[in-house]
């Protein structure tokens, strides 16, 4: 049996990885660093990262098959787990459980930065699943990023 070796990011590594969002706006303005994931580091079953919420910003209704830890870093701002929202402050933690309908919500003076984990070698084998919004129209989601 392989046996996988550590897999350590220092402070100059994680600057360095890249920031993504998403192609569609009606997704939320959250941008994130996915610092752990297969192929770029030998994880073979978590991933993690770290997401930030603006101020006035969201990540919108959705839902993965995974379940989801949530470690608050900085700032403060609103959690909605299954139609329940709960504030969460720096030190707050969440679990989520797999296919919980969950979003992120910012007001005018917050922001939320908060470390990820899922239980998935490669964060592309995450499959996120949109609320769709009232007046959703929009067509061309990638085939990671799907509308229910």
């Amino acid at each position: 049996m392989h046996k996988l070796s550590p897999v350590i990011l220092d402070g100059v590594k994680v600057s360095q990885t890249a920031l993504n969002s998403f192609p569609d706006a009606s997704f939320g303005n959250v941008i994130w660093q996915t610092l752990i994931s297969k192929p770029s580091t030998c994880s073979d079953s978590m991933c993690a990262g770290i997401a930030t919420c603006p101020s006035n910003g969201t990540l919108a209704l959705h839902q993965h098959t995974q379940a989801e830890i949530y470690y608050v870093l900085e700032g403060s701002g609103e959690v909605e787990v299954d139609g329940v929202r709960h504030h969460v402050t720096e030190g707050s933690m969440l679990w989520i459980p797999g296919d919980a309908m969950h979003g992120v919500f910012c007001g005018p003076d917050e922001t939320l930065k908060w470390l990820y984990v899922f239980p998935e070698g490669s964060f592309e084998d995450i499959i996120y699943r949109f609320k769709p919004a009232k007046d959703a129209s929009k067509a061309g989601v990638s085939s990671r990023l799907e509308k229910l």
